[in-house]
């Protein structure tokens, strides 16, 4: 008999739920939500991004990364520019003062991730990443 327990899409994306509420938890000691943390991660670690890059690189519909592209822009941490070529494409890139709050959550960030696999080899972990990367591929088939 079927045992949701025992089914890796259940258990993968409930402690993805688990993983991402503790890692919000936090992120909002610094008023920063996860959401805003990946996208200026990617915005830093890739350069200059356009919105349908950074949307394709955190696996969202572009749309959805608007608000979350607007508080940063509101707060100082994101300058957004149309392209010369085509005016409808924006190009994002952090201010200085978002680079300097991406670069400070980087520890926080890392000791979040160290305290998530603690007690676990990095044999063991590098077997679930590509299990893991797999089992999306095998997903991502099926969409």
């Amino acid at each position: 008999m079927f045992d949701l327990n025992d089914c890796m899409a259940f258990v993968t994306s409930r402690s993805g739920k688990i993983f991402a509420a503790a890692m919000e938890k936090q992120l909002n000691q610094y008023h920063m939500t996860r959401t805003q943390w990946i996208a200026m991660y990617y915005i830093l670690s890739k350069g200059p991004l356009t919105q349908k890059q950074l949307a394709e690189q955190m696996v969202l519909k572009e749309p959805s990364i608007v608000p979350v592209l607007q508080k940063l822009e509101i707060e100082g941490h994101l300058i957004r520019e149309s392209s010369k070529e085509d005016r409808r494409v924006k190009y994002l890139e952090l201010s200085e003062s978002g680079r300097d709050l991406g670069l400070s959550l980087l520890p926080v960030v890392e000791q979040f991730k160290a305290d998530t696999t603690a007690g676990i080899g990095e044999e063991t972990l590098q077997l679930v990443k590509e299990a893991l990367e797999k089992m999306t591929e095998n997903a991502m088939r099926q969409l």
